[in-house]
């Protein structure tokens, strides 16, 4: 029911699926975004609702819109694998079928996005077995799930097809050490937001020790995206942007080599 988009490595290791939140693209259309996106070498992206097309806005296109979205996106050899919705709030349980709708026509895997107010909850659950699309709650810094105790506390009354996006970043600045918030949701983590603590800064410059993080996810077999998500700040060049997300992909991807080459150590 649930597709898995990582790929076995011969050691039996799992080498993690590499994208992008296009939130950090969300200045730009739809096309243009996927067009930057592509030119990158991104081939994965978790499609963010917020494009200054509205093309990607659940509030505004329905299932049918979003196969169209699909279709863009796949021109650009991108595989839109996740959808971010941004958050969810007790006043938004109406729009739970538009956003599953456009998340299904979009043919993406799960769901990522806070949990503002918990009493969505209940609702969220039951709208992932009836379309068989999985929610990853996002933890976030000052928010009600800003640890994996809080998450675990919640998973207990939701199905199994309820899980967490591990925000790295938000763990850390929430006075957390990252991968042992990571270890304590073995198993639940469906997403993964990989962004260290300095956004000013090249992914992995930070404090939170990302390569000790990946190689948690690669013990866990991890079989969902790591989706890179920094330079997330207010007044952002666009050059110094897309050299970011470049760097953040050759960065990602020679974590991916050396726990294939060398996984008892970085």
């Amino acid at each position: 029911m649930f597709p898995q988009v990582s790929r076995p490595l011969a050691d039996g290791g799992i080498r993690v699926n590499i994208g992008v939140i296009s939130y950090l693209l969300r200045h730009h259309d739809t096309e243009t975004a996927m067009g930057i996106l592509r030119d990158l070498g991104f081939t994965a992206v978790e499609l963010d609702f917020r494009h200054a097309d509205g093309r990607c806005d659940y509030r505004k296109a329905d299932a049918a819109a979003a196969v169209e979205v699909r279709r863009l996106v796949e021109r650009h050899g991108i595989a839109p694998q996740a959808y971010c919705i941004g958050g969810l709030k007790n006043e938004h349980v109406a729009q739970l079928p538009r956003i599953f709708e456009f998340a299904k026509g979009l043919g993406a895997d799960v769901i990522t996005g806070c949990i503002i107010e918990a009493g969505i909850l209940p609702q969220v659950s039951d709208c992932t077995e009836r379309y068989g699309i999985r929610y990853a709650i996002e933890n976030h810094r000052g928010n009600i799930f800003e640890t994996a105790d809080a998450l675990l506390s919640a998973l207990k009354t939701c199905a199994p097809s309820v899980g967490v996006t591990a925000d790295t970043g938000h763990f850390a600045l929430a006075g957390r050490v990252p991968v042992e918030e990571i270890r304590k949701l073995a198993g639940r983590v469906y997403h993964v937001h990989f962004k260290d603590t300095d956004q000013h800064r090249p992914l992995g410059s930070g404090d939170a020790d990302l390569p000790t993080v990946y190689r948690e996810l690669q013990a866990q077999g991890f079989e969902g995206m790591l989706s890179i998500e920094h330079y997330e700040y207010a007044g952002v060049e666009e050059e110094t942007l897309r050299a970011g997300l470049a760097h953040g992909l050759r960065y990602v991807q020679r974590l991916g080599m050396s726990a294939a080459s060398t996984p008892s150590a970085f």
